[in-house]
């Protein structure tokens, strides 16, 4: 077989293998989306039992505070009866007040760190809620990914054997060109000559629109092993069963047209040629008469 048709073999089929990993990678994706999400999910939940742990710390830490200032209140207080003079009195009573002011102020802390502890539950909980329902989503993307391997697993790794029994026919600079191509163009590697006017010799790129030279139509016209590519989209260019024939039929039209005009020519020859001869033959004759 013709480089271009071993390409147009290979060009199906890398095209169908695509196809069908596009719907394969399209599910894997899905499916990776979901754990990652439950990935940060697992770790926003780590880091919410680490706050309610320190914030349960600190409640714990400030009722002890609360427990020696009330307790070291209460024996001032003692301290304050029994006192046995204004100085002594004094002093106990300004320690008693900034005691029970670090008290009140333990106390405010300690009922604002368990309101933080007591939210901070809550949203646990509904952490752990959306947790679930994202494991719902995660097992229902899994089940879809199970699905499509199964539907098209096995297709998948014919087509991909057959795909590399096709590029083995192509050699390799033209299977690097082909590969790369189809990786920029997303499969879409070759490109068929589009005939706008035959007569008029005006082609056109398939897959950009952008003129085609007719030097190249005709080139491909003549030689199937060529890899010609567009100058605009760098597709390989390859002409339709129909485009070849219709520039063979042409080819023959023009080549019986000359053929019927030398005929012709010849004729047109050969007749003045007889012409001039029986002129001459008629004036030996009228000589000879003389």
């Amino acid at each position: 077989m013709a480089l271009l048709d071993n390409l147009l073999t290979l060009h199906r089929v890398d095209s169908q293998v695509r196809a069908l990993r596009t719907r394969v990678t399209s599910a894997e994706t899905y499916f990776n989306a979901q754990e990652k999400q439950l990935a940060l999910l697992a770790r926003q939940r780590t880091e919410l039992e680490t706050q309610i742990k320190q914030l349960q710390a600190n409640v714990h830490a400030l009722e002890l505070d609360q427990a020696e200032a009330t307790g070291r209140v209460e024996k001032l207080r003692a301290e304050l009866n029994t006192s046995t003079n204004d100085k002594q009195y004094k002093a106990i009573l300004n320690e008693l007040k900034s005691l029970e002011l670090h008290r009140d102020e333990v106390v405010k802390r300690a009922v604002e760190e368990m309101q933080r502890s007591e939210d901070t539950k809550k949203r646990l909980e509904t952490h752990d809620a959306t947790i679930v329902e994202r494991k719902k989503v995660r097992e229902v993307a899994k089940a879809q990914l199970d699905e499509c391997m199964k539907d098209v697993g096995e297709r998948l790794a014919e087509l991909e054997r057959e795909r590399e029994r096709a590029a083995d026919l192509v050699p390799d600079r033209e299977r690097k060109l082909f590969n790369l191509i189809a990786d920029e163009t997303e499969g879409e590697a070759m490109a068929e000559i589009t005939v706008v006017s035959l007569r008029h010799r005006e082609f056109a790129c398939g897959a950009c629109n952008i003129e085609v030279p007719f030097e190249t139509f005709a080139r491909l016209s003549s030689n199937s092993d060529a890899a010609v590519q567009c100058k605009a989209c760098r597709r390989i260019l390859f002409l339709s069963e129909t485009s070849r024939a219709d520039s063979s039929k042409d080819s023959k039209d023009k080549g019986s047209k000359d053929k019927d005009s030398k005929d012709k020519d010849s004729k047109d020859k050969d007749s003045k040629e007889k012409a001039a001869i029986a002129r001459d033959k008629a004036k030996f004759e009228k000589t000879k008469k003389l």
